[in-house]
Order: structure tokens, then C-alpha cells, then sequence
């Protein structure tokens, strides 16, 4: 028999499990017989006010209750509910088998409504969906489900250094090699996975100049401990600042082919105008190793397009300082320097905005360098303000009005106005 009634993070810490804990008041009272390969098990596990952290993904669950009872070899849960971020739920019901000679077979039902799973410095994300974790002789340990990316943040980190690799198959010169062990059946320690994870919009990218809203639609399959993405990210809206000027994304896909570790293909173009020149960066290639081009309308090479950019003037014209710079704004366009701080960013999670942009002068409405913000008032309807010192601000609204079709409308403090329909469909 065992009987326990008292903090959970003691029992936790028993099972070695690094980088998460369990914490909170827990009461076990069962009474085990049989043998191992069936057991005989009577009682039941219960938790009022648990809380669950994991330090890797900054996830945190709280009042979590449970209640479970032993019924043979199963431990039932009959119910296990918590909270997860601002009004995000997690419950889970079913069971787990303790037998052996079944298999270990399992069981379990999760739904997620809006619950915030991750919460770090890279990646902030809420989820929706279900999720079934089973586990049997004739198909094996799997975790299969739908789920769905209600609001996701992903901020561009630098790199960080180089895992040491493990060494497998090293012993000791001369040692006796250590004799084969039978295997008895054991609890499933690799589930494979077969998840569809969907996200209409609000996908933001932020980060060594990116600021961008994309939608994705991707299966997630292989093993938990070796995941497989497949399905293409689309971008929704974005910019990109370069060289002291704003880029607006004209086109972005990222599409995953499987790839362990993930190395998706990349399909992004940047345009800006400067003294009548429309510069384009085309983005290829892999993401591990992108393939970056520049061109330009009317068309010329792409270090002069460069220095147009970065000077306003030809190559030719430059002094050694300016060549040091151009080189040095190659270098940043390529990757290798980041990071630091961002101070829109700290705006813009300090104030909830979704996005948070500076914007250049605008000769076509007359407006002065001016600041835009947006935000999402619900999952098809977004709002963006833009207004500069000089009294001018315009308002734009855009309405999903189905997964192709967008309604779209702005008016300005200068009395102009549009409305417009924006169709797009991947294939």
C-alpha cells in the first residue's frame, strides 16, 4: 500500500525529470497486488491547485486540479483541468494502463482553448485544438491531433553556440564488453506524431529587421524526440529594414519538406522606391544557407544598387569609409550580427499592440515620417493606425470575410478614402 498527502514537488523530483517541475498540494492512496505483468491496483491520485512549469518553453499551468482512481491495472483520470495564460484552458480524461503483458496501453483526450504554451524570449504562443495520445500492441505509442495557432510570436534571436556533440559505442581499452540484456516490455518512452497544425494569420516574425504576419499550414509528423514538418508558411503582411530604409515584403513563403533538423526552402521578395529607383531583395535558397540577390527597376548590378541604397549615389563615387560600410551592411544582411536591443519591440509588447512599425515620408499623401500601429480586434478583423507630427493619420481596416477573400478599407485625416476586395489562394 502507499499513502502520500503532501507537496507534489517532492513525488516530482523522484522521477528525474530535468527542466520541468510539479509543484502543489497531491494525495495518493492506493493498494497494489498481482504481479507486474497484470497488476491488481485499487485507490486514486487527487491535486487541488497544481502548478506545472516547463523552464525550456516558459509554459506554466495552474490551478490544475486532478482526479484519478486506480480501477485494476488502469489509473483512470476522470478529470485533469488547469489554467493556461489569460483565460487559456488545458483538460484531459482517460487512462493509462499499467499492465504489461497488454502492452501498457493508453488512452488520453486533451483540449486546449486558447491556452498559452509557450512563453519565452524566442517564442510566445497560444493554441487551440484536441489531441489524442494512445498507445497499444497493434499501432504503437502515438500523438495525434488538430491544432490550431490562435496567437503565436516569434522573436529572431542570435544563434546560440554549438551543441558538444555525445559520442555513442565508447568504452574503456581492454574492458570486458558488457553482455546483451533481455528486454522485458516497457511504458512507451518515443511516440510518433501526426499532428496537423493550422494557423489563418497572426503568426508574428520579428527580428534582425523583420517585422511580419504570416499564416501557416503545416503537418507534423516523425517522432517526439525527431519531429518532421511538412506544409508552406505564406506571409500575410510585413517589412523589413535595411540599411536605414523600410522594405515592404511583397512576397514570402517557407516551405518545410521534412527536413530533421529543420531546413525550410525560402521564397521572400523586399521593395522599396529611392530618387526613382525600385530596388528588390530576393530571398532563396535554405534557410541554414540563403541565397540573396539584388535587383532593380530600371535594372542595374547589384552592388550599385546596393550603394544607391545605402548612399544615394553610384559605386563609383564611393569613398573607402562608404565601401567599408557597404560591406559591413552586406554582413548584417546575411546574418552574421543581431541581436541587441530593440526598442520597438519593448513598445510594443508594453503596450499589446500586434505590430508596431516607423514609416518613411510618403509623397503621394503628403504625410512626414510617421508611426504605425495595429491590432488584431478579433480573429478576422484587423486595425492599423498611422499618423505623423504634422496632423496626419489614416485609419485601415481589413475584414476576413473568407480564407480567400479580405475586405479592405482606409480613410485619412486628408479626406482621401478607398475600399477594396483582396482575393489570394495558395496552390
Amino acid at each position: 500500500g502507499i499513502r502520500f498527502n503532501g507537496p507534489a514537488e517532492l513525488l516530482w523530483a523522484l522521477g528525474g525529470v530535468g527542466g520541468q517541475a510539479l509543484s502543489g498540494p497531491l494525495a495518493i492512496g492506493a493498494d497494489f497486488a498481482g504481479h507486474l505483468g497484470a497488476p491488481q491496483v485499487r485507490g486514486v491520485v487527487r491535486g487541488k491547485g497544481l502548478r506545472y512549469e516547463n523552464t525550456a518553453f516558459g509554459t506554466v499551468v495552474d490551478a490544475l486540479d486532478l482526479d484519478s482512481r486506480f480501477v485494476d491495472s488502469r489509473l483512470e483520470i476522470v478529470r485533469l483541468a488547469g489554467r493556461a495564460g489569460d483565460g487559456g484552458t488545458v483538460a484531459a480524461s482517460g487512462y493509462a494502463d499499467l499492465s504489461a503483458d497488454k502492452g501498457f496501453p493508453i488512452d488520453i483526450r486533451v483540449q486546449l482553448a486558447r491556452a498559452r504554451l509557450a512563453r519565452s524570449k524566442a517564442i510566445d504562443a497560444t493554441v487551440s485544438g484536441t489531441l489524442a495520445v494512445t498507445n497499444s500492441k497493434a499501432k504503437g505509442a502515438l500523438i495525434a491531433g488538430d491544432l490550431t495557432l490562435d496567437r503565436t510570436r516569434y522573436t529572431i534571436l542570435r544563434p546560440a553556440a554549438a551543441e558538444v556533440s555525445e559520442l555513442d559505442g565508447v568504452r574503456r581499452k581492454n574492458a570486458t564488453p558488457v553482455a546483451a540484456k533481455t528486454t522485458t516490455p516497457a511504458p512507451p518512452s518515443v511516440f510518433t506524431l501526426a499532428i496537423n497544425l493550422t494557423a489563418p494569420n497572426q503568426i508574428f516574425v520579428e527580428g534582425r529587421g523583420l517585422e511580419a504576419e504570416w499564416r501557416a499550414a503545416l503537418r507534423i509528423g516523425g517522432t517526439a524526440d525527431a519531429p518532421v514538418v511538412v506544409g508552406p508558411v505564406t506571409l500575410e503582411r510585413g517589412t523589413f529594414a535595411f540599411a536605414g530604409r523600410r522594405f515592404d515584403l511583397t512576397r514570402g513563403i517557407i516551405r518545410f519538406a521534412g527536413e530533421n533538423p529543420a531546413n525550410p526552402t525560402l521564397d521572400i521578395a523586399a521593395t522599396t522606391t529611392v530618387d526613382g529607383l525600385t530596388a528588390t531583395i530576393d530571398i532563396g535558397g535554405r534557410a541554414f544557407a540563403p541565397e540573396i540577390a539584388f535587383t532593380s527597376t530600371p535594372a542595374l548590378a547589384q552592388d550599385e544598387v546596393l550603394s544607391r541604397l545605402l548612399f544615394g549615389s553610384s559605386i563609383a563615387s564611393l569613398s573607402p569609409t562608404q565601401a567599408l560600410q557597404l560591406a559591413a551592411s552586406l554582413n548584417t544582411l546575411r546574418g552574421s550580427s543581431g541581436g541587441g536591443f530593440n526598442p520597438l519591440g519593448t513598445l510594443r509588447k508594453a503596450t499589446g499592440i500586434d505590430r508596431l512599425r516607423l514609416l518613411g515620408g510618403d509623397t503621394t499623401t503628403g504625410a512626414g515620417p510617421s508611426v504605425a500601429a495595429g491590432k488584431y480586434i478579433s480573429n478576422r478583423v484587423y486595425v492599423e493606425v498611422t499618423t505623423d507630427a504634422r496632423g496626419y493619420s489614416s485609419t485601415q481596416l481589413e475584414i476576413g470575410l473568407t480564407k480567400t477573400l479580405r475586405l479592405l478599407s482606409a480613410v485619412s485625416s486628408f479626406g482621401t478614402s478607398n475600399v477594396g476586395l483582396k482575393y489570394s489562394r495558395n496552390y
